[in-house]
């Protein structure tokens, strides 16, 4: 490779490589800051060789969309790689210049990218021997995920007709139609797309999926089992939250006992409360109310004026924690439905565990959080997240008093409580921090969805109070688990009642957990 003309060099450890294009996750500069990006370089092949360049367009409309995840830019970044080595490897074909004069070559260049995104581009040849004329040997991805990568050129295709210096860019690739290097081709097929200003995927219609080998209906894949989701079990959730951070002396980490109540009491994701404010949690009488903003774009008002969280942690020295890459306060954030305006977070309806969330909300911001900030260095910076460190860390990081509670000690507390527990109930193989066994953080947001599914709550209440993006979401809910599955078969063959009042039962056994005295009268 014998050009890079971006002047800076390539961390070959983070990147993702196709026949022509480069994807690193670098650090760039965005309106005056330093934000991690997946940036896209093109390798494309000249007269000297490889020539190495970076596609500049991408970064501009990651700018003009920072509020985006970095998952949303990653797919904007693969989706472009792959057009860029579809057209490239169409260019090299002997019949390039014939399908242009025939005038097929939008067809070859974007039809052809659907196709190829679904089906794959090797084919099985009569000897029994992988082929690919492309030379690209893509798997198939198959309708769904095609749609996902096609989308996202859509997007990225309707913001370059829109934007006067990133068409220039394109229409300066596409116009010289006697050249003979591949990049034309590129150049083309996005001019072609902005042009005809639809979406890419009319181009997936009518598009079949093709069997991957020569015998179609002799062979036939397994079909995927889709099983329910781990969820934590029922029967451990109140002594786990009640007794396994805090010991009877009052010691432990009070903060992990907090998230984790805030985890099954409003099935959010773990990160998700690392981005709280001090400020985010209000109270009408003794019950809270928890409001979540995304980190970046989310609205606070400061001295009457009502600016961006990024700005304001500014203010304090700080950015927003989902793009402090490298730092041990890194939270990342997938994003919840309404996070742009404020969006609340919703209780299970289970009274005690609600007033008991409230009641430790109330002591932690009240006394706990001014004490540890009044042992903070006075040379420190102050900053408004609600969840702070009670005692320095002696790591490389230094993590100090008062600094923002980080996601690694979090989870270090939980993996302590989870093994606390399994040895206080002579239950070490069910309860291990594990993902099959629900006993991960995310198994207490699965709770959260299957309690509100046991409930009777309907699809689209589910997914307001678990802020998914999409009703299908809430669906995994709704799926039993074996054991479940085997328990009510064999009781309603033994009593004859229902399925749902068994549910029932089990429901109302588990909440009789969370108003036992002996937990809730608990020092915290």
């Amino acid at each position: 490779m014998t050009n890079n003309k971006s002047g800076s060099s390539l961390n070959f450890r983070t990147l993702e490589r196709g026949r022509f294009h480069l994807i690193v996750r670098q650090s760039v500069r965005e309106d005056g800051m330093r934000v991690k990006r997946p940036v896209l370089y093109l390798a494309i092949p000249d007269a000297t060789g490889i020539r190495i360049s970076r596609y500049q367009p991408l970064l501009d409309y990651y700018a003009d969309h920072a509020a985006m995840s970095f998952k949303w830019m990653h797919n904007a970044a693969r989706a472009m790689g792959t057009l860029v080595d579809h057209s490239l490897s169409v260019a090299g074909s002997p019949d390039y210049h014939i399908w242009k004069a025939q005038g097929v070559l939008q067809r070859r260049l974007l039809r052809g990218l659907a196709r190829s995104l679904v089906n794959g581009t090797m084919q099985l040849a009569p000897n029994g021997r992988v082929v690919d004329a492309t030379k690209l040997y893509w798997n198939g991805l198959g309708k769904g995920q095609a749609k996902v990568l096609l989308s996202a050129l859509t997007l990225h295709f309707r913001w370059l007709r829109d934007d006067p210096a990133a068409s220039s860019w394109v229409r300066a690739a596409a116009t010289d139609a006697t050249a003979t290097i591949p990049s034309v081709a590129l150049g083309l097929a996005m001019e072609l797309a902005i042009r005809k200003q639809n979406s890419l995927l009319i181009h997936l219609k009518g598009t079949k999926k093709e069997p991957s080998h020569a015998f179609p209906g002799v062979i036939r894949r397994a079909a995927k089992v889709i099983d329910a989701v781990p969820a934590f079990p029922s029967k451990y959730v109140a002594p786990f939250l009640h007794r396994a951070f805090i010991d009877e002396a009052g010691d432990g980490d009070e903060a992990a006992q907090i998230v984790s109540h805030l985890i099954f009491a409003l099935g959010i994701r773990a990160s998700e409360a690392f981005h709280l404010y001090a400020t985010d949690i209000q109270f009408i009488r003794d019950d809270a109310f928890i409001f979540f903003h995304h980190p970046e774009s989310g609205k606070i008002n400061r001295a009457g004026t009502e600016i961006t969280r990024t700005d304001y942690l500014r203010d304090f020295g700080f950015i927003p924690r989902n793009l402090d890459e490298g730092s041990p306060f890194k939270a990342g954030w997938k994003g919840m439905a309404g996070d742009d305006v404020g969006t609340p977070g919703f209780f299970l309806p289970i009274g005690s565990l609600r007033r008991r969330t409230s009641m430790l909300l109330k002591r932690y911001l009240l006394i706990t959080r001014p004490a540890i900030m009044a042992r903070r260095p006075a040379s420190a910076a102050d900053h408004p997240f609600l969840f702070v460190t009670a005692r320095r860390h002696d790591t490389p990081h230094g993590v100090g008093v008062g600094d923002p509670y980080t996601m690694s000690a979090f989870d270090y507390a939980w993996t302590q409580a989870i093994n606390w527990l399994g040895k206080r109930y002579d239950d070490p193989q069910m309860l291990a921090p594990e993902k099959d066994r629900g006993t991960t953080k995310h198994g207490g947001r699965h709770f959260y969805g299957r309690f509100l599914h046991s409930l009777g709550v309907e699809g689209p209440i589910i997914q307001r109070c678990m802020h998914h993006a999409s009703l299908k979401s809430h669906h995994v809910y709704t799926r039993l688990t074996a054991f479940e599955i085997n328990y009510l078969l064999q009781e309603v063959m033994e009593s004859g009642s229902s399925s749902k009042s068994k549910f029932r039962d089990m429901r109302m056994a588990f909440m009789a957990q969370f108003d036992d005295p002996a937990f809730f009268t608990q020092q915290r």
